[in-house]
């Protein structure tokens, strides 16, 4: 076996992209991202590459010529722990079921990590940062994945316990079914959401296309994950470029703001259709055909995914409850489009959302793990 770094390497990165293929073959769970936007994320026109500060190294594993593991460390610049620390990251990680190996790769990278950059803490798996891709999925494997999860082999956990690293935080996700259960599930947020109204609040759709809206989703956004673990803001133009992602799966219904009125907006409310089986079907690849295999399996889409909620300080310290309003706007307008289910996906374990669900009887399905090795403890 050897390990080979790299910096940009079209080959390299494609040879990563066929280790997912070979890993993940015959896994019908996963759901293939788009390879052109993977070896995107490899290319030096990358953002996150040009920004002063920044740094990375690749690596790639290969056993009798063919790729078995491969890690990648990432030095951002603004991506700081809640005492000060300067973390670094490892990500685009996947690997064969191999205890050795995964120590020798993700050896590699926390070295160069701190003997390059004093990277002494590291989180992963982070794909640069929290916008592009972080945590590990470590239980819900049996249950329907749904679009944008975490998601990865069932023995990745393992492996990274065994190469020096820990659990830091938790998320976890929950599916709440049937029209009954959500309309009786919101019904105690109506007083909220009514009090909004008469306050002069408008709870409306925001236009991700529209470029003010947009600026102002991103102020808003910034205001109200500050105190996130890993949070690091995004310069407008890489913001515009994770939107844009997101704006092409939203249904517009499903994108909602809540707006002052004196017109600023102050809080927010996203979601989008769960088409995990209409993009499993594309397989990677954005021809033709895939694009009529992902039209073919689209259909009529009957859950959604509730994936970020958030309201200014100012308007959390007025107490007004803003977010309930929001969360009883926007599932009245999910069960009015036709939707039956919502995955409230990735809660953390400490989320204020918490509060906003039924009381759980259950632990979580499905719980999502962002690791740390810290060689200074």
């Amino acid at each position: 076996m050897a390990i080979a770094a790299y910096s940009f390497d079209a080959a390299s990165a494609g040879r990563f992209v066929d280790l997912c293929r070979d890993l993940y073959r015959d896994d019908r769970a996963w759901i293939p991202p788009a390879e052109k936007m993977v070896l995107a994320q490899f290319s030096p026109d990358f953002a996150f590459y040009g920004k002063p500060g920044n740094a990375h190294r690749h690596f790639l594993a290969t056993a009798n010529g063919r790729p078995v593991g491969h890690v990648s460390a990432f030095v951002n610049a603004d991506l700081r722990d809640a005492d000060g620390t300067a973390v670094g990251a490892v990500g685009f990680f996947e690997c064969r079921d191999d205890a050795a190996l995964a120590s020798e790769l993700l050896g590699a990278a926390r070295a160069w990590l701190e003997a390059e950059h004093g990277r002494r803490r590291v989180w992963g798996p982070m794909k640069f940062d929290i916008w592009h891709g972080y945590r590990m999925m470590t239980r819900g494997f049996d249950t329907e994945i749904f679009l944008g999860e975490p998601y990865n082999k069932p023995y990745y956990a393992a492996l990274f316990e065994r190469s020096g690293f820990a659990a830091r935080k938790s998320w976890h996700s929950v599916e709440i079914g049937g029209r009954a259960v959500l309309e009786a599930g919101v019904a105690p947020w109506a007083r909220h959401w009514a009090r909004a109204l008469a306050e002069g609040y408008r709870l409306s759709p925001i236009d991700l296309r529209n470029p003010a809206q947009a600026l102002a989703l991103q102020e808003a956004v910034e205001d109200s994950y500050r105190g996130f673990l890993g949070y690091a803001p995004l310069p407008r133009a890489e913001f515009e470029q994770v939107l844009a992602g997101y704006a092409g799966a939203l249904d517009p219904r499903l994108a909602l703001g809540a707006w002052r009125p004196d017109g600023a907006l102050c809080g927010f409310a996203l979601g989008y259709p769960d088409r995990a089986r209409a993009v499993r079907a594309m397989r990677g690849s954005d021809s033709l055909l895939a694009r009529a295999r992902y039209l073919l399996h689209a259909g009529h889409c009957r859950r959604a995914v509730f994936f970020m909620v958030g309201v200014t300080a100012a308007e959390i310290r007025r107490g007004r409850g803003l977010g309930r309003a929001l969360a009883y706007e926007w599932v009245t307008a999910l069960l009015a489009a036709g939707y039956e289910s919502i995955v409230f996906a990735l809660l953390a374990e400490d989320s204020p959302a918490w509060r906003m669900l039924p009381p759980q009887r259950e632990p979580p399905p499905k719980t999502y793990v962002l690791y740390e090795a810290d060689s200074a403890r």
